[in-house]
């Protein structure tokens, strides 16, 4: 009896501190110093909202932002919360993220690459309702999915788009390939960037950007000459552990490196511990992160 009671209020008490922690949004500072950076410039990444308010229509995540003065912002993905690729879906919640999307596009130049919720809500068929709603708030935002932009002199922006197969729970299962895919949407990315801008290089002097949603195939995006690849998608593993993801949105339980900046030779990585949560909603030891990038040139 005893044993149950001590694990009944560890549990209860657990819940607590998560809850408080999901609604503490910290703001977390990066520098990348690179050779192929002209000028220093700053942006945002931000991923996973979920929904997600901090304060009235996220006044605190806004008030963050507008502090930082932002030259432009990266979305990651998964600002709504889509249950299912079926036609129809009263579960759906777009609403939040619209918002907020539609406000950051009036104020900062917004690049977009979809995760796996924007790719089930945007599948259905249905001509309103939170598919509608969310549509809408892409007025003034770019999506670089499959395509390359340059907010900044030297500075190339990419997405690689994925398809709902690669979001499959995986317990155990092998993950599905992507090497051939990724490499094809590379190509096209730089094709467009090239028509976009014929004064620019085919990326290879550019400081390049790439968001991939899934860092399961962070290993894949890291064989192309990307220099900084920014994930999200696991929410941080969920529980703080160190070193490790105590669980995954796919499943995939103690996971190596669920968040944080990491480097692999000249190249840089990083997962984002990302704004909400869905579904399971357990943050500790893991709070939201608001994350802020400064780009700035090698000093000779």
């Amino acid at each position: 009896m005893l044993i149950l009671l001590t694990f009944s209020v560890i549990g209860i008490g657990s819940l607590i501190y998560s809850y408080w922690e999901r609604n503490q949004l910290k703001v977390e500072n990066y520098r990348i110093v690179s050779a192929k950076i002209k000028k220093k410039c700053r942006f945002i990444f931000l991923t996973d909202l979920h929904e997600k308010e901090f304060g009235k229509e996220n006044c605190i995540l806004l008030e963050k932002i507008r502090k930082a003065e932002p030259d432009f912002i990266l979305i990651g993905g998964d600002f709504p919360i889509s249950h299912s690729a079926e036609e129809t879906d009263e579960r759906d919640e777009a609403e939040v993220g619209a918002k907020l999307l539609s406000t950051l596009a009036r104020e900062y130049p917004v690049y977009y690459s979809m995760g796996n919720h924007e790719v089930k809500l945007f599948s259905k068929k249905e001509k309103k309702g939170q598919k509608t709603l969310f549509q809408q708030a892409f007025t003034g935002v770019e999506v670089v999915d499959g395509k390359a932009v340059f907010p900044e002199k030297g500075i190339l922006v990419a997405g690689f788009p994925l398809d709902i197969s690669y979001y499959k729970p995986l317990f155990f299962k092998k993950k599905k390939d992507l090497e051939d895919k990724i490499r094809a949407s590379w190509e096209n990315a730089l094709s467009s960037a090239i028509r976009e801008d014929p004064r620019e290089t085919k990326g290879e002097e550019c400081f390049t950007i790439a968001m991939l949603h899934s860092p399961f195939y962070i290993e894949e995006a890291l064989s192309l000459p990307v220099d900084l690849l920014l994930s999200g998608h696991f929410h941080g593993g969920a529980v703080g552990i160190p070193f490790f993801a105590f669980m995954t949105p796919q499943f995939r339980f103690f996971v190596p490196k669920p968040r944080g900046l990491f480097q692999k030779g000249e190249q840089r990585y990083f997962i984002s511990r990302g704004l909400g949560t869905h579904t399971i909603n357990i943050r500790i030891n893991n709070f939201p992160e608001l994350s802020c990038f400064d780009l700035c040139p090698k000093e000779e």
